[in-house]
Order: structure tokens, then C-alpha cells, then sequence
């Protein structure tokens, strides 16, 4: 099951999309990549460590498969430059980030592929200050970047996501949706928009939204199951969701949960920040996601393509698991950086990227579809597919 960017919920997977006429893609070249006059370094600040650490090394592998799929097509073409991948490990952690980004930059550094909307936000000054190119994989925070930000972000910002998940619990026949949520920027706004376009069709309660520092949330979930217990009493169980917008931490959240058992006589949502989490993944968090309907939660959909395929394989291959949808996102970063520095005739000036990248990214058609973005840089459209737990 997925949801079209036209907001249906369609039963089946994401059909195969071919590029439109006129587009750069990718360009796969069998050749040996040759050293060239420039290097653009690129760096690649991802979590590779810590609650999101599963998810920052697949984006960190297809960065540099991406590097070098471009490096070898930069050969071909005789190209002035070649790029490098610089990564380095942000933890999640918003200060972590910027200190890593004055670092690389310190070094030379002026492009970046970057991950949360935390991160971005304490970045963002910093980058705007310096003409520093941010390009983020998975922030979607709405509201975070404005069209004079040097931020690009390749998903769609959360009120589409929120749109897709309000799609598919009216669907389900949900008539009270209790919500527990990571208090930051992405957790509140996932939360805020889900809400407004929820109220006035079901009961919409927020039961906690939580420090997501912490190690254990067996306040946050006692009051989780004094509200969908009410719930229940007025509705029935099979009426009621939670829905949890959350990281790895979910982990410790399920284990909670599951000594409540109204918690488990109801069905849980989630987001696209838990899907693919090697955490979510024990056993004992598995068994509980099968008791509430295996977690469903949205997620980014990458158009199907050879492209996609090609990514796809390769980080199976490389991590014996499904990639995050995100990956995709961070294979296409390098792309459309390299394609941005071509169309400049080879010129690296981050001023001179600004203004052409919005053009670049709207005829680009890469490992996650079509890049094209809208006035506020943020992906301007995208389908939504289902993920959920089915045990370990």
C-alpha cells in the first residue's frame, strides 16, 4: 500500500517510473576514474553513531558510491574537477553537527550533505553566514528553510507526510488518535500538522512529547495509556491509534508499553524517522509492533528506477538490510552537486551554485525520482509508501 503524492491511499507497490524527457540522470561509465586538477570535497555529516547510527551509514555508503559512479562519468567527459567524500559522525546531536561542520570547513570544506532538522536548524546560521551549500536528506520540519537559506532539503517537507498519514488512518476507520511524540523540531511538527488535519474528523489527544535524550519513558508512557484507555472506554479499541513520531528510542517506548496491555489492544503509527531502524528490529520490540498491527508508519517513497535499483543492491549487498528511503536522497546529493559545478562551466563558488541548483535539481531525475524543489527549497512532491514490522 502507498499514498500517491495526490493524496490516495492505492493499494499495491510504487509502480515503475520512467524520467521525463529531457532530464539529467545518472550516468553509469565503465571506466577508471583519473585524478583531475580540482577536488570538490564534499561533507557527508551523518549520524554514524548513537539512535540514527543504522540510518547515517547507509546514507554515508551511497554518498560514496555516488562519488564514485561521478568521478568515473567526470573522467569520461574530461572534466576540470573530480569530488571526494569527507564523512564525518554527528551523532544526532544538533551541537555535534555544527561543531563538525566549522571543522570541515575550517578545512576547506564548502559542501555538505546533512541529515536532521535539528541539525539544520543550528547549522543553518552558520551556513547562510558563510555561503556554506547544506543539502539534507531527510529534514522535513515545515517551516525550517526559507528560499534565501543556503539549504536544499531532497524530501518533501512533514506537511505532506502528515497529509499521507491522515490519509491512511481515516482509511482505517480510526475515530481517536492519541499522539506521543519527540519534543523537537521534527516530532512537534509532525505532530502540530497531523493534528490540525485531523480535528473536526476524529479525537485528536497528545498524550507526551518527550526529551528524547532521555533513557526511559515510563512517565510519558503511564500517561500514553491513561488516555487511549479513555479512548477505548468511549470509542472501542479497534477505533483507537497511537501514533508515535519518534526515533530509536521507540525502542525503549514498546518495551514500556508493553506492560500496559490497553496499549496493545490498539493500533500503532508511525513516521518515517523509525523506519528501517536496526533498534526496532529486537525481537521483543518486534513481538509487541505484531500486537499493534506491526507499526505502520509512512515513509518517503523513491520512484522505482534502474537508478533506484542500482542504489538499492548495492547497500543490500553492502548491509544486508532494505535501505532507508533516505539513502536514495544522499546518492542523488553528490549527483546534483557535480551536475550543479558542471553547468557553472566548473566553477565551485558556492554563490554562483545558489542560484543555479534549484534549476539543476528540477531537471534531475536520479536514484529518488525527480528532484525538483519548491520556493522554500524543499522537494516540491512525492508518493508515500507503507513500511511496517512483521516480526524477527
Amino acid at each position: 500500500m502507498y499514498i500517491a503524492s495526490e493524496d490516495k491511499v492505492i493499494l499495491g507497490a510504487p509502480q515503475p517510473v520512467q524520467p521525463p524527457p529531457g532530464v539529467k540522470t545518472p550516468v553509469i561509465v565503465n571506466t577508471t576514474a583519473t585524478q583531475a586538477s580540482q577536488v570538490v570535497d564534499i561533507g557527508v555529516l551523518q549520524p554514524l553513531s548513537g539512535r540514527l547510527g543504522s540510518l547515517g551509514e547507509l546514507a554515508r555508503a551511497a554518498a560514496e558510491l555516488a562519488a564514485e559512479d561521478v568521478n568515473r562519468y567526470l573522467t569520461s567527459i574530461n572534466a576540470p574537477f573530480r569530488v571526494r567524500i569527507l564523512a564525518d559522525d554527528t551523532q544526532a546531536d544538533p551541537a555535534v553537527a555544527l561543531d563538525k561542520l566549522k571543522s570541515l570547513h575550517a578545512k576547506g570544506v564548502r559542501y555538505f550533505i546533512v541529515r536532521t532538522s535539528g541539525e539544520v536548524r543550528q547549522m543553518k546560521p552558520y551556513a547562510d553566514e558563510n555561503k556554506l551549500i547544506l543539502i539534507s536528506v531527510s529534514s522535513t520540519a515545515p517551516g525550517l528553510v526559507t528560499s534565501t537559506d543556503y539549504v536544499f532539503r531532497l524530501p518533501p517537507d512533514d506537511t505532506k507526510q502528515a497529509k499521507a498519514l491522515a490519509a491512511v488512518l481515516k482509511s482505517q476507520g480510526v475515530k481517536a488518535v492519541v499522539i506521543i511524540h519527540r519534543n523537537d523540531d521534527w516530532g512537534r511538527g509532525l505532530a502540530n500538522q497531523l493534528r490540525s488535519l485531523l480535528e473536526g474528523q476524529m479525537e485528536v489527544a497528545v498524550a507526551a512529547a518527550y526529551d528524547p535524550q532521555k533513557g526511559e519513558f515510563s512517565a510519558e508512557v503511564s500517561t500514553l495509556a491513561d488516555k487511549v484507555s479513555a479512548a477505548v472506554s468511549k470509542y472501542g479499541a479497534d477505533k483507537v491509534a497511537v501514533v508515535a513520531p519518534g526515533f530509536a528510542e521507540l525502542q525503549s517506548i514498546f518495551l514500556t508499553a508493553a506492560n500496559y496491555p490497553v496499549l496493545s489492544q490498539v493500533k500503532w503509527y508511525g513516521t518515517d524517522g523509525s523506519t528501517g531502524l536496526k533498534e526496532l528490529t529486537d525481537p521483543k520490540v518486534c513481538q509487541f509492533a505484531t500486537k499493534v498491527g506491526g507499526f505502520v508508519s509512512t515513509k518517503f517513497a523513491p520512484a522505482r528506477s534502474p537508478y533506484y535499483q542500482r542504489v538499492r543492491e548495492y547497500l543490500l549487498s553492502k548491509f544486508g538490510r532494505e535501505p532507508d528511503a533516505y539513502a536514495y536522497n544522499a546518492y542523488d546529493a553528490v549527483w546534483l552537486i557535480a551536475y550543479t559545478i558542471l553547468e557553472n562551466g566548473g566553477d565551485a563558488d558556492t554563490a554562483k551554485f545558489f542560484a543555479k541548483f534549484p534549476e539543476v535539481a528540477a531537471n534531475y531525475f536520479g536514484a529518488s525520482g525527480l528532484t525538483r524543489l519548491n520556493q522554500n527549497h524543499d522537494r516540491d512532491t512525492a508518493d508515500y509508501e507503507l513500511w511496517a514490522l512483521v516480526g524477527s
